[in-house]
C-alpha cells in the first residue's frame, strides 16, 4: 500500500493484518446495529491488483480466463476465473480496464502466485504483468446514500452492476449489493481527497463486514486455503456472468463445458447461517450423516460473524445434502447448517 494512504488510514483509527484486511478502532464485529446507518466507507487493501498491458493482452488472457475479455471495456467491468486443466479455480478476478490496460483484482496473498502462474504461458506475446497492488487504491461505499453523496462530488452513477464510470482519475463500480454498493479505484491523492469528503457522514466497516456483504449478495471469493477445490458453476459463476461458454478455448475449458452441456451440477454455491462464533475457514469441510462418499456434504466458500449473531456464511453444497437438511459444521453433526435465501435463481438442469 501507499505509504501516505496507510499513514492517512492509520490516522483514522485503521490497523492491517498481514493480509492487509483492514479493522477501524470505531467499529464491532458483533455490533447489532452494524448496517444501520445511510453511508458505509472501507478501505479495499485486502484486494490486490495485477495490471495487464501490452499489444497482445486480451488475446493471451483470453486464452487463459473463464469469461470474454474482449467484452471488458472502460465502461463495463466483469468477473472471470483462472482455471487448472481439470477446470478448478486457481483464481478468481474482478477485472477492469482503462484505455491503456487491464486490471486483474483479487485477494491479495494469491497475488504472487497467480502471477507466477500467468507468466508461465506469456512466452513470445507482447504482454506485461506487473502487482500494482501498492499504487492503486481502492476503497468501498455502500449505503442508501450512497448515490447522492457519490454525485455531490461528481461522480456520474453506473446505473447497472459491473458498469463503470470516471471522475477525476477515479474509477467507480457498481457491485451487487441489497443498497447501493460500489467500489472506486484510483491514486492515492484522489482517493484520500474523496474518502475526507464521505468520511464526515459515513461509518467505517472493517474487511469482515464488506465480505459479509458478498455474503449476502451471493458473490463469491477464492481464498489461499480454497484455491483449487471448486469448479466454476459450483460458485454460480455461470449465473453471475462469470462465464463464456461461446468465447473458445481457455485453461479448462473443457472441463467447465462438459459440465455445462453434458452433466449435471450436484454441487453449487448456497448461502446459509449456524448458531455459534467460532468461524470456519474457506475451504474447510461441511459434514452429512448419510454420506458414503467420505466428500462431507460440502465446503464452506466464506463465513463471517452475523450482527444479528451467529456464523453467516457461503457454501457449495451437495444436491443430496440439501434435498435431505443434511448439512453439518462438524464431524460429530451437531451444529446444523440452515440454509438462507441467495437474491438470484441458479437453474442446475441448464
Amino acid at each position: 500500500m501507499s505509504n501516505n494512504w496507510i499513514n492517512f488510514l492509520n490516522l483514522n483509527g485503521a490497523s492491517f493484518n498481514t493480509e492487509k484486511e483492514v479493522t477501524f478502532s470505531s467499529t464491532t464485529p458483533e455490533e447489532s446495529t452494524l448496517f444501520e446507518g445511510d453511508l458505509f466507507i472501507t478501505d479495499l487493501s485486502w484486494l490486490g491488483v495485477i495490471a495487464v498491458s501490452g499489444d497482445d493482452s486480451k488475446t493471451f488472457l483470453q486464452g487463459q480466463l473463464t469469461n470474454d475479455i474482449n467484452a471488458i471495456t472502460p465502461e463495463i467491468s466483469q468477473l472471470s476465473g483462472l482455471c487448472t486443466p481439470k477446470g478448478r479455480l486457481k483464481a478468481q478476478f474482478s477485472i477492469f480496464s482503462d484505455s491503456n490496460k487491464l486490471y486483474l483484482q483479487l485477494p491479495f496473498p494469491l497475488i504472487e502466485e497467480t502471477l507466477k502462474r500467468l507468466k508461465m504461458f506469456v512466452m513470445m506475446s507482447k504482454v506485461d504483468l506487473v502487482d500494482v497492488s501498492d499504487s492503486l487504491i481502492k476503497i468501498g461505499i455502500y449505503g442508501t446514500k450512497a448515490e447522492s453523496c457519490l454525485l455531490e462530488n461528481g461522480f456520474s452513477i453506473p446505473d447497472e452492476v459491473n458498469s463503470v464510470t470516471q471522475h477525476n482519475d477515479m474509477q467507480l463500480i457498481r457491485l451487487h449489493g441489497d443498497k447501493p454498493r460500489f467500489e472506486c479505484v484510483g491514486t492515492s491523492d484522489a482517493i484520500q481527497n474523496l474518502f475526507e469528503s464521505l468520511h464526515k457522514d459515513a461509518r467505517y466497516l472493517n474487511t469482515e463486514h464488506w465480505k459479509l456483504l458478498d455474503i449476502y449478495a451471493g458473490i463469491p471469493n477464492v481464498f489461499t486455503s480454497s484455491r483449487e477445490l471448486f469448479i466454476p458453476q459450483m460458485l454460480n459463476l455461470q449465473v453471475l456472468d462469470g462465464i463464456n461458454f461461446k468465447k473458445g478455448c481457455y485453461t479448462g475449458q473443457e472441463i467447465v463445458a462438459r459440465m455445462q452441456y453434458l452433466g449435471k451440477l450436484k454441487r453449487r454455491m448456497y448461502r446459509a447461517h449456524f448458531d455459534a462464533q467460532t468461524l470456519p475457514a474457506a475451504g474447510d469441510l461441511l459434514y452429512s450423516k448419510t454420506s458414503k462418499s467420505g466428500q462431507g456434504s460440502g465446503n464452506i466458500v466464506d463465513a463471517q460473524i452475523s450482527p444479528d449473531g451467529g456464523i453467516d456464511l457461503l457454501a457449495v453444497i451437495t444436491a443430496d445434502a440439501v434435498e435431505n437438511n443434511d448439512i453439518f459444521l462438524d464431524k460429530e453433526c451437531k451444529t446444523q447448517l440452515s440454509l438462507k435465501e441467495i437474491p438470484y435463481t441458479v437453474n442446475t438442469e441448464e
